[in-house]
């Protein structure tokens, strides 16, 4: 090393100045390359997500909400909510820290976006909020009610903004039930809703009945 800092100060000035371009090429380039990479590496949670949609004689009720949580995030999470350390997660375990998780949860919509004849409708509060922990998994599961009568156009979709958390939705994790009658339901990209500087287009469910 002390050989190559005395050849770096005795190189002429403008072979010091074509390493520095050339190493300032080198960043640029790595810069690039890594930053899309880097990008799409950035949820560290990843969540499988389910929709149950629920109407009734006056048009769309709620939606019920399953979030199922890969092994990694079950565990780690297991670990705040279980503090018994057993690796069973009671009622009584989750009844205790359930008011804190609703009001996280609250602050950030439940990750629930959801436009009525293209009006944001914000999701601030939920019913039969569960989590369960069963053969490593960790699940979510809530009910968000909603009052949406017929003649109306709705778009759903589930994601996390900060792309911390990544929630997977197909179309067959989506049903309609109850008194669906006559809604026509399409599961498709909803551009409008891109995140996380537009790199990040969510799939949504859109209703009209």
């Amino acid at each position: 090393m002390k050989a190559y800092r005395e050849a770096y100060r005795e190189a002429p000035v403008a072979s010091r100045s074509i390493r520095r371009v050339l190493r300032a090429c080198l960043a640029a380039w790595l810069l690039a390359v890594l930053l899309p990479v880097a990008a799409h590496a950035h949820p560290h949670v990843f969540v499988d997500n389910t929709m149950d949609v629920v109407f009734d004689a006056q048009g769309m009720s709620g939606i019920r909400v399953t979030w199922k949580f890969d092994p990694m995030a079950s565990m780690q999470y297991l670990a705040d909510l279980d503090p018994n350390g057993d690796g069973v997660l009671t009622r009584e375990e989750w009844e205790a820290q359930r008011e804190d998780i609703a009001g996280f949860l609250a602050e950030e919509r439940f990750f629930l976006y959801i436009m009525v004849n293209g009006t944001t409708v914000p999701v601030t509060a939920v019913h039969d909020f569960v989590v369960t922990y069963a053969d490593g998994v960790l699940t979510y599961t809530f009910f968000a009610p909603l009052a949406v009568p017929r003649g109306s156009r709705v778009l759903v979709a589930v994601y996390d903004p900060s792309y911390y958390t990544d929630f997977q939705t197909y179309e067959s994790g989506v049903r309609l039930s109850g008194e669906p009658d006559g809604a026509e339901f399409a599961f498709e990209d909803a551009p409008e809703l891109a995140f996380y500087g537009g790199q990040v287009i969510p799939m949504a469910a859109r209703i009209v009945f």
